[in-house]
């Protein structure tokens, strides 16, 4: 004879809502242990890859240049007028300049009185005075070999010693004249006459050169090639040192100033093509080039200064324009580069996630930097699918979620 089964155990009611609090739980915990996060997704391959430098510029060469007078006047003539194209030298404008040009000709007039006794003195009284001690030095050799014989004879009793006395002093005479004309060529050659006229031509240039000077403050001359922005005087105006009187700008290629962070060093050198475009009209793309790299890196702001001299001219550039400029710094082709987000820095260098299709690996890798935006790989292989997750993340709970282009690099 069969056993009837017993019937199941009823819990008891006051224990149902604990114990369906237990398997939700449990259910949870089993669910949210297997759950993947889903992250974005690069896949390797080969690019070309164009690195450029972007930075914020200002037109800052060539200045506009004032101009004014170096001394008070009356202002009798203006050459030129707004907008009018000026060659280097050409005089701009003028005060009265007749006490100028009046002292400039009596200067010139004393210079030229002082060069001709001076070249009187050495082309005339100079070679007369070396003349005459030629002379006086004959002379005294005479008288000192008549001296000389004069006293063989009276040794020999062929004259008196009277004979003997006067040709004594006939050398002395001439002793004496040759040492006064020789006293007197030193003192005019070195430290005399002639000296004193070597300085007055000296200060006669001196003079003449503070004359001309005098005179060109009379003017305002163009310092180079370039073109009148303004003219700010008239004639009959009264003019002084500390007003303006001219504004021109040299013709020369617009020069753009502009700061880079020193990490894009490596790319920068002189002749780098350059694209840029003014705030001012953002449509319009000027070519230009790299015409001057730092010397040395701002070490407050970590930034190299940098100038872009451009290639084509527009009429609408100002100075102190501001603009945008792209710096074509490198190219790169057929490169494995990925995003420089997805690099993730440990310690001792740099490591990226691998997907092999079921699970994710952190890898260490070697990089090297293409600016901020960009990483060149070494190690891994095209096709690799790389993972952007922190370098600390769990390797099982990662899995490709969303992917990235080449043109979504952030």
């Amino acid at each position: 004879m069969n056993t009837p089964p017993k019937p199941a155990r009823k819990l008891p009611k006051r224990l149902v809502p604990f114990v369906a609090v237990a398997l939700a739980l449990a259910s949870f915990l089993v669910y949210g242990g297997l759950k993947k996060t889903a992250v974005d997704f690069f896949v390797l391959q080969p690019i070309d890859l164009d690195y450029t430098v972007l930075a914020n510029c200002t037109v800052d060469y060539p200045k506009p240049l004032d101009l004014s007078f170096l001394r008070e006047g009356i202002v009798r003539t203006v050459g030129v007028r707004d907008g009018e194209r000026v060659a280097k030298g050409t005089v701009l404008a003028w005060i009265d300049d007749f006490d100028a040009e009046r002292n400039l000709a009596i200067r010139a007039d004393n210079l030229k009185s002082a060069e001709l006794k001076l070249r009187n003195a050495r082309e005339e009284v100079l070679p007369n005075l070396k003349e005459k001690l030629n002379e006086y030095e004959l002379n005294l050799k005479q008288a000192a070999l008549n001296r000389d014989r004069y006293a063989e004879l009276l040794a020999a009793g062929g004259i008196s010693r009277a004979d003997l006395e006067k040709a004594e002093k006939e050398y002395q005479r001439a002793l004496s004249q040759h040492n006064q004309q020789k006293l007197e060529l030193e003192s005019f050659s070195q430290t005399g006459r002639l000296a004193d006229l070597e300085y007055q031509v000296s200060i006669g240039r001196a003079q003449l050169d503070l004359a001309r000077r005098t005179l060109e403050d009379t003017r305002i001359v163009a310092p180079f090639d370039g073109t009148v922005l303004k003219v700010d005087i008239q004639p009959g105006q009264k003019a002084t040192p500390a007003a303006r009187a001219v504004t021109v700008v040299e013709s020369a290629p617009w020069e753009l100033g502009l700061n880079v962070d020193q990490r894009e060093l490596p790319f920068l050198k002189e002749g780098l093509p350059a694209l840029v475009t003014m705030d001012a009209y953002p449509d319009d793309r000027i070519k230009g080039e790299v015409s001057y790299v730092c010397s040395e890196v701002d070490k407050e702001k970590n930034t190299c200064e940098l100038r872009i001299r451009l290639e084509d001219d527009r009429p609408f550039i100002k100075s102190g324009m501001a603009g945008r400029a792209e710096i074509m710094a490198a190219r790169f082709e057929k490169a494995l580069a990925l995003p420089a987000r997805f690099a993730k820095k440990i310690p001792g260098g740099a490591s990226v996630w691998l997907w092999d299709g079921r699970r994710a690996e952190l890898v260490k890798t070697a990089v090297k930097p293409v600016g901020e935006r960009w990483v060149l790989v070494e190690g891994l292989e095209a096709g690799a699918v790389v993972l952007d997750a922190d370098a600390g993340a769990s390797a099982r709970k990662l899995r490709p979620g969303r992917e990235v282009g080449a043109n979504g690099a952030k």
